[in-house]
């Protein structure tokens, strides 16, 4: 995704599956065709494929993978009008983003805990949030993390 929130292609591939063997095969062609010698990708941005996250650890293993937060604020969005009433959905939502947008640990700590204290009743919803997306990967797209690497994005 781009600045001005478009998305772009660097290449298409077809695949059997979308195994980590199948991923690092394509990642080396793209390697190949983008990539010196004496240079690597320092930063790679992507939706939270798994697989997909564990063959650029392989064949990228000096860059940094971040994740998309377009689509994770899409999923979270969903999740929480699966949740949280009409009503508190959109004040949900605003501290949601406020956890994401943190600038620095302190804060992601006092944003964090005002969601929780937000969302006491919706513990389905804090749940999601804190196991799929915080706990194992707030470094690659929480403020407070990727704001120490240059993504342009």
């Amino acid at each position: 995704m781009t600045s001005t929130e478009l998305t772009f292609a660097v290449g298409f591939a077809y695949m059997e599956s979308e195994q980590i063997e199948n991923f690092c095969w394509v990642l080396e062609k793209l390697k190949e065709l983008f990539v010196k010698k004496d240079m690597c990708l320092q930063v790679i941005l992507t939706d939270r494929d798994v697989a997909l996250m564990k063959a650029i650890k392989v064949v990228f293993p000096n860059s940094i993978n971040l994740l998309c937060r377009f689509h994770i604020n899409k999923n979270v969005g969903a999740k929480c009008k699966q949740h949280v009433v009409n009503d508190l959905q959109k004040t949900i939502y605003t501290l949601w983003m406020e956890v994401v947008w943190a600038s620095d640990e302190v804060e992601y700590g006092q944003r964090l805990h005002q969601l929780e204290q937000a969302c006491v009743d919706y513990s389905g919803f804090i749940n999601y949030v804190k196991d799929t997306w915080l706990t194992p990967h707030r470094h690659r797209f929480v403020g407070a993390w990727i704001n120490q690497v240059l993504h342009l994005g």
